[in-house]
Order: structure tokens, then C-alpha cells, then sequence
């Protein structure tokens, strides 16, 4: 519960921070670097384009040093699923945590919008464009997360998981 909130007020500040004039740290960045990315990518089921951000977030795990091994897209025809492991030494001998989102949104017509739907905008509190919350931040959050404790060395005591679904 505790990380829960934690990452609920990581979410709520991220905003203001980017206006703020003090610098963000790497992983703030890598996660907006991430999150404009895939907002700014129609992910309707009408226009078939999961595969393309299933494609990104792939890659940016592989460079950030996960072995192609570990990294599924699984496709059915336009749609895609990506899946993520990051191995653990097992040493807790415990089962894998799954962590679930997904990379679809529904879709959005421009007239129906004040503002582009995939274009990410803001002002000083806020976010918009279709999927800022639902749940293309998440999948941000969790890629830039992974990313993060790679590159820092980290290994879990368990296997940790990704499965985004779209």
C-alpha cells in the first residue's frame, strides 16, 4: 500500500514538476521521454497501431540491457501484447510478480475534443490526450521503472513481469 501512494504522488506531481525550474532527475525524464511517446501513438482498435508501441517499449528495454530472450510481442492480427521479464537470482523462492497494463485506448475524435486527442498538451496541473491516465501513464511508469533498476545494477530476489496487453 505504501508504494501504492507512493507512486500516486509520483503521478500527482509529475505536472507541476515539469514546470518547475528545477531539474528532473534521469528517470523523471526517461518516463516522460516514454509517456509522450506512446500517448502521442492513435492505439485505437480501429487503427491497429498496439504493435508499434509494443515495438518502442521493447526496444527501449533491450537497450537498456534486457536480453531479447525476455522480451515478447505477441501478435493477433492488428493488436499486439508485450511481455517483460526481468529475472531474478530466486533466492526468495518465491513466484514472479505480474505487472499488468494496457497499451489500447478508446477511440477519440478530434471534434469531440478541445484539444488534439493524440497530441500531448498541458497547463500548469495537468495532462491531456487520450490515455494520459488510462493507463498509458502507467505503462510509462512501469517501462521507466524497469529501465531504471536495470541500468542501476538492481536484481530482484524473484522474477518480475510485465504483460501489456492492447
Amino acid at each position: 500500500m505504501k508504494r501504492l501512494i507512493t507512486s500516486l504522488i509520483a503521478l500527482a506531481s509529475l505536472g507541476p514538476a515539469m514546470a518547475q525550474d528545477e531539474p528532473l532527475s534521469e528517470h523523471a525524464l526517461k518516463t516522460f521521454e516514454i509517456f509522450k511517446t506512446i500517448v502521442e501513438v492513435d492505439t485505437s482498435k480501429a487503427m491497429g497501431n498496439t504493435p508499434k508501441v509494443a515495438r518502442y517499449l521493447a526496444d527501449e528495454l533491450i537497450a537498456a540491457g534486457f536480453p531479447e530472450e525476455d522480451i515478447e510481442i505477441l501478435r493477433k492480427g492488428d493488436l499486439a501484447a508485450l511481455i517483460a521479464r526481468y529475472r531474478g537470482d530466486g533466492s526468495s523462492g518465491k513466484k514472479p510478480i505480474l505487472f499488468l497494463g494496457h497499451m489500447d485506448v478508446v477511440e477519440a475524435y478530434a471534434e469531440d475534443w478541445e484539444r488534439p486527442p493524440f497530441t500531448l498538451t498541458s497547463d500548469e496541473t495537468n495532462f491531456y490526450a487520450r490515455g494520459t491516465i488510462d493507463n498509458k501513464f502507467g505503462v510509462a511508469q512501469l517501462t521507466s521503472t524497469f529501465i531504471r533498476l536495470k541500468k542501476e545494477g538492481f536484481v530482484p530476489t524473484r522474477d518480475l513481469i510485465i504483460a501489456f496487453s492492447g
